[in-house]
């Protein structure tokens, strides 16, 4: 077959009957090879436990358009096309794509390695970045918790992989701490308030034995005193212990006849201390 030329922005294509032809079978080769390897992405995704539904939808698009740009490259070279600038701007186009979207892909690769490894699942308990809550969702771009008062949490799925991640409902114990603050006679008062708080918390029902629990004084003066307690419990009790706990440390403490003031969780370092009442 005689060859004739056209003229295209991407340069002359030498083209005849059977390279047309060729150009057609590999057409319909590539919207096939598309439909049906994609049908076998998603078939297998759908195998992978607790993989979400819109990561793999991303998964498998991304699939179909990867067999596209192969199916037009093979196209454009039968046609004799020039294929190397089309290589440069794709590759200068994939470049820029990264620097721009480089964050969606750190999220989006941190959630596959979420969905795959399995490090938390619906329904956990977890802890990450000052965060607690139950885990409602996992989706390419976040874990969706539910804090216990209710709030929606969206943490990244990069910090998750990245930050210190604590899976209470895994592990089976939480840790809760409380500040108490009291007015001491002296450095030598501050012991036997210590085991008071000590003792008082071992005896309220949901503090576990083990680990025991702890009381570290944090800051002292000659008229004050600033007590850490640390104790675990059950993941999902932590606020009826907490609350137990500092209700019968209010009764022990005010039998006592000391002056105080139990917080929990404890204020924030930075923040001014209240007064002792």
């Amino acid at each position: 077959m005689i060859p004739w030329t056209v003229e295209t922005p991407l340069g002359s294509l030498d083209v005849n009957g059977w390279t047309l032809v060729w150009a057609v079978v590999v057409l319909v080769g590539t919207v096939l090879v598309a439909r049906y390897g994609a049908r076998a992405v998603r078939r297998l995704g759908t195998r992978v436990p607790n993989l979400a539904d819109d990561l793999l939808f991303r998964i498998v698009r991304f699939v179909r358009y990867a067999i596209y740009a192969l199916g037009a490259g093979v196209i454009l070279g039968l046609l004799g096309a020039p294929i190397q600038p089309i290589l440069i701007a794709v590759l200068i186009t994939l470049g820029a794509l990264v620097l721009v979207g480089r964050g969606v892909a750190d999220n989006f690769g941190a959630g596959l390695v979420i969905q795959v490894r399995h490090p938390i699942r619906l329904g956990d308990l977890i802890e990450c970045d000052g965060h607690r809550g139950h885990v409602v969702d996992l989706n390419s771009r976040s874990v969706l918790i539910r804090t216990a008062d209710g709030a929606q949490v969206h943490l990244p799925n990069n910090l998750v992989m990245n930050s210190a991640l604590q899976n209470l409902t895994e592990s089976g114990l939480a840790r809760s701490r409380l500040e108490i603050r009291i007015a001491v006679d002296g450095p030598d008062a501050v012991p036997p308030v210590a085991d008071l708080v000590l003792g008082t918390a071992r005896g309220v029902p949901g503090v576990l034995p083990e680990p025991p629990p702890r009381c570290l004084t944090t800051a002292a003066s000659p008229t004050e005193a600033v007590l850490r307690l640390l104790l675990w419990h059950d993941p999902e009790s932590s606020f009826e212990v907490c609350t137990e706990v500092t209700t019968a440390l209010s009764a022990a403490l005010g039998a006592a006849g000391a002056q105080y003031a139990i917080s929990w969780p404890p204020p924030d370092p930075t923040a001014p201390p209240p007064g002792v009442g």
